[in-house]
């Protein structure tokens, strides 16, 4: 296995694997939140409006959390917050333990905790081609990402376990622990990898040179905006899961945990899949194809006729959520400079950072014309969407 997968071969990057799997443990969060949230307000508007707050960081910050690791020494960088993190959950967990958390908590202070995730995730996408090249990037992301999904299945069932045995402060108590955890795996990384210097002192004039990079580079500029329409009408169909959960399938929060661990199984099994099959030449009709299946699922979702049909959907769903982020990803990365690789990464985080206005309109549909209604049109937009850049597209057909 090791001769198959080049990038297991380094030391630093198996590190870097358990490091993210501990802190992907932490995106139990969502489970927690919108359970609390739901019960609380009985809306799934309103959760669709706590996980929109909590992402809108990555609209507004992305590019600069790009930029900041293309200049700044990435192991620090995610040390630094990783201990910012823990320090949110701790507040929280605190808070609901107490009993003390208010409504305007949970919407306002996980949005701290969304900020520093997103710079994390930013800086950990980019340090992996810093660790395994360009060459071997799809086989270390695709570790990487096998690595986060399997974090985020353990964190589901453990948050989802404590939500129904302690309650929701016990929750982000264990995503303190896994913080720590991840810090200490981070410390043991000892070298900065191949990442060249982005040859620029400030801020500005690393935007600077990013935005003209843009404006030159079409394909990039195009694919950021797919990304941004796959966000908008795929993933935010996460924030349905608690009211499938409940008023679909009548399951308690212990049932929550248990479909979004599942949810977490199907990218596992998407990204093994792509990690055994080793280099994949074509990745654009790839992501295309990705796309497609995408729509699918969120429509037979939608329309289950049993619980069981529902699961193997949500698993297609993951797997495709998970094989879209890869391929985008690593598309991005490819297509710029070895030193705007952290800004490009940037630029994805900020197309997948306009979710808080999918979070919110799907909300609205789910409340105004039911859940089933709401996934049939997001389904139906990105088959079209796909069809569209399969016809149009040529440059990323040829990928």
């Amino acid at each position: 296995m090791m001769g198959q997968a080049p990038a297991l071969k380094l030391r630093d990057f198996r590190i870097l694997m358990a490091a993210t799997f501990f802190a992907s443990i932490t995106h139990g969060e969502n489970v927690i939140l919108g359970w609390v949230i739901l019960e609380l307000t009985d809306s799934p508007f309103m959760v669709g409006l706590a996980m929109g707050i909590r992402h809108a960081p990555a609209f507004f910050l992305g590019v600069t959390a790009g930029t900041m690791a293309d200049l700044v020494d990435r192991r620090k960088l995610m040390r630094s917050l990783l201990v910012l993190s823990a320090l949110v959950a701790l507040t929280l967990g605190l808070l609901l333990a107490s009993e003390r958390a208010q409504l305007w908590h949970l919407l306002v202070i996980p949005a701290f905790a969304g900020a520093i995730s997103m710079m994390f995730n930013t800086t950990q996408q980019s340090f992996v081609f810093d660790l395994v090249g360009r060459q071997y990037g799809l086989n270390g992301m695709s570790y990487i990402g096998l690595a986060m999904r399997g974090g985020a299945m353990v964190g589901a069932l453990a948050v989802g376990f404590a939500l129904a045995k302690s309650g929701p402060g016990t929750g982000y108590f264990v995503i303190v622990v896994t913080c720590c955890v991840s810090l200490t795996l981070l410390g043991l990384i000892r070298s900065r990898g191949r990442a060249a210097p982005a040859g620029t002192t400030s801020m500005v004039t690393g935007f600077s040179e990013f935005w003209k990079e843009l404006r030159n580079n079409r394909t990039v500029l195009a694919l950021v905006l797919i990304v941004v329409l796959v966000e908008l009408f795929g993933f935010t169909s996460i924030v349905l899961m608690p009211s499938i959960a409940r008023d679909v399938w009548n399951l308690g929060p212990g049932g929550l945990g248990i479909l979004s661990a599942f949810s977490s199984g199907g990218g596992i099994a998407a990204l093994a899949l792509v990690s055994l099959l080793g280099n994949i030449s074509n990745q654009g009709r790839s992501f295309i194809v990705v796309i497609l299946l995408f729509g699918v699922a969120l429509i037979v979702l939608g329309v289950a006729p049993s619980i069981y049909i529902a699961v193997i959907a949500i698993v297609i769903l993951s797997g495709m959520m998970a094989l879209s982020d890869l391929f985008s990803q690593t598309l991005i990365q490819k297509l710029v400079p070895n030193d705007l690789r952290g800004r490009a990464m940037g630029a994805w985080t900020s197309a997948v950072g306009t979710a808080p206005i999918g979070n919110l309109e799907i909300g609205a549909l789910a409340s105004l014309f039911g859940i089933t209604i709401a996934l049939a049109l997001h389904g139906t937009a990105l088959i079209t969407l796909a069809v569209v850049i399969f016809i149009t597209f040529r440059k990323l057909r040829s990928i």
